[in-house]
């Protein structure tokens, strides 16, 4: 390993929002992983590992250690909330880590993934077998607007793409037929938290969500967006629908000329 490789490493397992949220255990884990994945540099290969006491198997070496960063190293969708059994809705859960990252901070959370790519589907499910992962209910559907049957894109190599999508710019080479819902039909009662990483079908799902009223049942939500062609104001569309609907919106991350990013928005408390 480099000295500007083990540097960052050390600084990942240590200094990162990671180690604050999970402390000595997360830094030795995190040190055993970094020196594997530098001795496999750019490894694609399917494979295993231990994090925080989960046995994580995967089908791409590269996509698994990038979601390792974003979720436990970077904590991109870490929120308080403000019971032990927060209710979150984790729409593009890909393979299960982010599942696991909502569990290793409340093991009460009631969770619904949903996952709409079918190899990426079995993925998570044989990671949250394996872990034996209770209050989690799998929903193998796209999320977006109108509902029906579409076309999702997807890798034709291997299930646990990070960028799969249904839109055909954002996805890979491989064309199947997915069920595609509204979200706002999931919805069924008050949300802590709701990721949304679903490559493009944000702006539909928003809209959605606002039409019917159901966002008012959202407290925060991190959402990712991405450059559509068909959505040329977005995500400035997107921001002003969410403080309309009563949110406070941050942009956390942006890049490539502010096309894509994250934003967070939450719903402020109600008086008493």
């Amino acid at each position: 390993m480099t000295i500007r490789r083990l540097a960052r490493a050390v600084r990942n397992a240590c200094w990162s929002p990671g180690a604050r949220l999970f402390g000595v255990r997360f830094s030795w884990d995190y040190l055993r992983l970094a020196w594997r994945a530098q001795r496999r540099w750019g490894d694609e290969a399917p494979g295993t590992f231990n994090l925080l006491g989960w046995r994580v198997a995967y089908p791409r070496g590269t996509h698994a250690l990038f979601l390792v960063h974003e979720l436990f190293v970077n904590g991109a969708y870490a929120f308080d909330a403000t019971q032990r059994n927060p209710r979150i809705i984790d729409a593009g859960a890909n393979i299960g880590l982010s599942v696991l990252f909502f569990k290793s901070r409340y093991p009460d959370a009631r969770i619904l993934a949903i996952e709409p790519e079918p190899g990426t589907f079995a993925h998570l499910q044989r990671v949250l077998a394996t872990n034996g992962l209770g209050d989690v209910a799998l929903v193998n559907v796209a999320v977006g607007d109108p509902p029906g049957v579409a076309v999702f894109y997807s890798d034709p190599d291997t299930g646990g793409s990070i960028s799969a999508s249904l839109v055909p710019a954002l996805g890979g080479a491989q064309r199947q037929e997915v069920p595609v819902v509204r979200l706002s039909t999931l919805i069924d009662g008050p949300v802590d938290f709701l990721k949304l990483d679903v490559e493009g079908a944000e702006y539909a799902v928003v809209r959605d969500l606002i039409a019917t009223g159901q966002i008012a049942l959202v407290r925060e939500a991190v959402i990712e967006y991405h450059p559509v062609a068909t959505e040329p104001d977005e995500p400035a569309n997107l921001m002003r629908a969410l403080r309309e609907a009563g949110m406070t919106v941050e942009v956390e991350s942006t890049n490539a000329g502010a096309r894509t990013g994250v934003l967070r928005a939450r719903r402020a408390p109600a008086p008493r």
